[in-house]
């Protein structure tokens, strides 16, 4: 008797019971972490996919306080809308860049909105370039004059280069930029020009921003002659985490406006940023802007980049010439042909 009661105390062991339990607990626990672990992965997997992370869908609410403060003092000829002055100031106060570098001008308003997202930080300073003195929107305006008249505080922070292609500014500039925005001619070569200029001079991990990369959906320049834009392909190309503005996340618009963080070692792309270039260009730069650009190429890539430039230069020009194009010499802009200084020919 006694030995049968032994064996059924052991039985109803409340410790085994416990621990019996305690398993059951451990099992649920562990099914419902590896169930989120897997949510989150198939997530993870799918915002890489797409390379947008759900938390930088909205930089146009991210301290649009800041922007708040100045945009009433924004005036005078300008081709940007609110939401684009809150994304690049949302990019800005989030990542906090120190050297800031903008290609592209005309009346200042960017450069003021980026001015006054860096204001707060004394380890930072904005370099701004455009290849014209005078507002091609507006002739009675000089480029920058929003910053110059509306925003004279912020120029402690600014130097304003105007008058040349960024390849004459960029050595001074240096490098280490960790931000630029680029909004120059949208057509090609344009921005893919800006971008080859600055590659050697950007920080690992810089941010680039453009305008108007929705240029190709606009009827508007459906049947302009020679319309060949870039923003699109470059911003398409280019290898890093893209950043637009979305409204929904399960919803495609197509966004005038974009960044891109790029990949580090973007030198591995080299070959694809450059033979952007063998498409259709819509202009021929000016003598003095290939002289510069094929030294300043010469100087920082291979000789093979060298060659793939000027095959692509030669081929357009003779496109150009031969279809009575190159005379005119047109950027085309959404508002107006920009007329600009007669193409280099002589060594072509």
């Amino acid at each position: 008797m006694k030995h049968y009661l032994t064996k059924k105390h052991k039985k109803s062991n409340p410790i085994k019971i416990a621990f019996f339990i305690f398993l059951i607990f451990i099992s649920i626990y562990y099914y419902y972490f590896y169930n989120s672990l897997l949510s989150k992965t198939i997530n993870a997997i799918d915002n890489k996919e797409r390379n947008i992370n759900e938390d930088e869908i909205n930089f146009e609410h991210f301290e649009a306080n800041i922007f708040d403060k100045i945009k009433d003092r924004i005036k005078g000829p300008t081709l940007m809308f609110l939401n684009e002055y809150y994304f690049i100031n949302g990019l800005i106060r989030k990542y906090k860049p120190k050297k800031l570098l903008e290609i592209g001008v005309c009346s200042g308003g960017m450069s003021a909105v980026i001015l006054n997202a860096i204001m707060d930080r004394d380890d930072t300073f904005l370099y701004s370039c455009d290849l014209e003195k005078d507002n091609y929107i507006n002739s009675g305006y000089k480029v920058g004059s929003v910053v110059k008249n509306n925003f004279p505080e912020f120029q402690k922070k600014w130097k304003l280069y105007t008058g040349n292609t960024t390849s004459a500014f960029i050595e001074e500039i240096g490098g280490d930029i960790d931000f630029v925005f680029i909004d120059t001619a949208h057509v090609m070569p344009g921005e893919v020009l800006n971008m080859i200029e600055i590659f050697p001079f950007l920080k690992k991990g810089a941010i680039i921003g453009f305008d108007d990369i929705d240029h190709q959906t606009r009827s508007s320049l459906y049947n302009i002659t020679n319309f060949y834009p870039c923003n699109n392909l470059l911003f398409s190309i280019l290898r890093g985490k893209k950043i637009i503005p979305i409204k929904n996340k399960n919803t495609f618009i197509f966004s005038k406006i974009g960044a891109v963080i790029l990949d580090e070692n973007q030198e591995q792309y080299y070959f694809e940023y450059f033979y952007l270039l063998t498409n259709i260009w819509s202009y021929i730069p000016n003598k003095f802007e290939i002289i510069l650009i094929r030294n300043l190429i010469s100087k920082y890539y291979k000789p093979f980049y060298l060659s793939m430039f000027d095959k692509a230069l030669k081929f357009n020009y003779d496109r150009l010439s031969k279809n009575s194009m190159l005379e005119k010499d047109y950027i085309i802009y959404t508002f107006k042909d920009s007329k600009r200084i007669k193409p280099f020919s002589s060594h072509l």
